[in-house]
């Protein structure tokens, strides 16, 4: 009976054995979610995906809106729902939602895997190869100079310019400065940041600023080619900062890529000097 009992028992462990396996193959493990829109361009219709961890987080704030500004949500912002995933580029929160599937791949429609990708200055055209970087998602800092405008006149009997903007950067991290100029960044002052009701790792808003910036006399009044300002205009420069100490480039060049994504290098806004 003890003999009949153990080969009984090691049937039932065999079995047992058998099942886990069975269902551990059958098992997947879904680390991607893909939203389908109704509109369609260059496949059957517009689609992206974002990873679950970002998709099923309690602090990601992604959405599923039906409704903006407490009205129903209007035709060009995806009517009747759409998409809303804060911290991440816009290419992923689609649009006239039909479909949400749950993966364990990416997406492989043509705006997440031929589309939206960064490469170093080298990659053009030619020698492109999409499979060899990563669908973008979360953006790099950004900052910009809204006041005032390019090639705006100042007069030369002013002490300030006033200069205000914005700054921004992606997965929720907060502004924690930002840096301003007047002189093409050899000399630099720390704007007033009017940040709106946002934690340090879940703001997914702009950060506003502004500065009122001292105008050295002599850069007024110097008309020297030795002046650290052109004769007849200042060159004013933006960036910022987030809580990670994340910082933007100071020029273009040794981040251009063919699609001309991921760019945010210092933002510079030419105002004249004048008379008037």
């Amino acid at each position: 009976n003890n003999n009949n009992n153990e080969n009984s028992n090691n049937n039932s462990n065999s079995n047992n054995n058998s099942n886990n396996n069975n269902n551990s193959n059958n098992s997947k493990i879904i680390k991607h979610i893909h939203f389908i829109g109704l509109d369609s361009d260059l496949e059957k219709s517009y689609s992206a995906s974002i990873p679950t961890r970002k998709a099923l987080d309690l602090d990601g704030d992604v959405l599923i809106a039906f409704e903006m500004n407490g009205q129903q949500l209007p035709k060009d912002h995806g009517y009747p729902l759409r998409v809303v995933v804060p911290g991440t580029v816009g290419a992923r929160s689609v649009k006239w939602l039909h479909r949400i599937i749950l993966s364990e791949n990416e997406n492989k429609g043509h705006w997440q895997q031929n589309d939206y990708k960064g490469f170093s200055p080298i990659i053009d055209w030619h020698n492109v190869d999409f499979t060899k970087a990563p669908a973008i998602q979360e953006l790099p800092i950004q900052s910009a100079i809204m006041q005032p405008i390019n090639n705006s006149k100042i007069n030369k009997n002013e002490k300030f310019i006033e200069m205000k903007g914005y700054a921004w950067s992606g997965g929720g991290r907060a502004i924690v400065r930002v840096d301003v100029s007047i002189d093409g960044g050899k000399n630099w002052f720390i704007a007033d940041l009017q940040s709106p009701n946002q934690t340090i790792d879940k703001s997914w808003a702009w950060t506003l600023w502004t500065a009122k910036v001292p105008i050295p006399e002599n850069l007024l009044n110097d008309s020297s080619s030795s002046s650290s300002l052109s004769p007849q205009s200042f060159e004013l420069v933006c960036k910022a900062i987030d809580s990670t100490y994340n910082s933007q480039p100071e020029t273009v060049t040794p981040i251009w890529n063919l699609r001309g994504v991921l760019s945010n290098s210092w933002h510079r806004v030419k105002v004249l000097k004048s008379n008037d």
